[in-house]
């Protein structure tokens, strides 16, 4: 009998390569603000909502800014690069048609904006494959707490014993497992070195998963 019922994807660094481009468009916009921060310092936030990521650096490096004019100017710069370069992660073409070939629900689980997330999706040509998408507006707590994904779930009419989460962050596996939901582990290098190891399954290609296995 089949226990999975729905798969809950987080977007960037497991649908699209967008990783660099968010850490590359954070990086341009602290600039403006005399702030030469590291990719290290950013990949600690990966997974988390920008409102956590802005709120706290804007109070370290005590910047005078608010939380939405900082986000507006990095996701200016963030369309910008993306248009130039938003590639599928490898296999997740492959697997999302698969799984949506088993009737299985998808819906995408990130932290991203809904205008992000939904600009990404069109440029793939992907958008029609998710039954529902849940962005960092329609949750109060970020990764690692367990709403978004719960949320989902709720979106999708499944259980969480039935719902299978991919992430490739540390934030977003912590989550998916407080939500009480199988997860796989996307070791993408672009997202720094994240500690998956609270994922059920990791992998680095998603061509080699056996999907079967996965929903049983």
């Amino acid at each position: 009998m089949r226990l999975i019922r729905a798969v809950i994807f987080d977007l960037d660094g497991v649908i699209v390569e967008s990783e660099n481009a968010h850490i590359e468009a954070e990086k341009q916009t602290f600039l403006k603000y005399g702030v030469r921060i590291s990719s290290e310092e950013l990949h600690k936030y990966t997974g988390t909502t920008a409102k956590v990521m802005f709120t706290e650096l804007i109070r370290k490096y005590r910047l005078n800014t608010t939380f939405e004019e900082i986000s507006g100017q990095k996701e200016d710069t963030l369309f910008r690069l993306l248009k130039e370069d938003a590639e599928p992660t490898k296999g997740i073409t492959a697997l999302l048609r698969e799984l949506k070939s088993k009737r299985i629900k998808l819906a995408i689980g990130s932290s991203s904006t809904k205008k992000q997330i939904k600009y990404v999706l069109n440029k793939l040509e992907i958008a029609h494959i998710f039954n529902c998408v849940v962005g960092a507006e329609d949750i109060v707590n970020s990764k690692p707490d367990p709403e978004i994904f719960l949320k989902a779930a709720a979106e999708l009419n499944a259980n969480p014993s039935e719902c299978l989460v991919v992430e490739d962050s540390k934030l977003g596996v912590e989550a998916a497992k407080r939500a009480h939901m199988k997860c796989v582990g996307y070791r993408n290098p672009n997202s720094g070195n994240q500690d998956l190891s609270r994922a059920d399954i990791i992998t680095d290609d998603f061509s080699r998963l056996d999907i079967e296995a996965l929903l049983h």
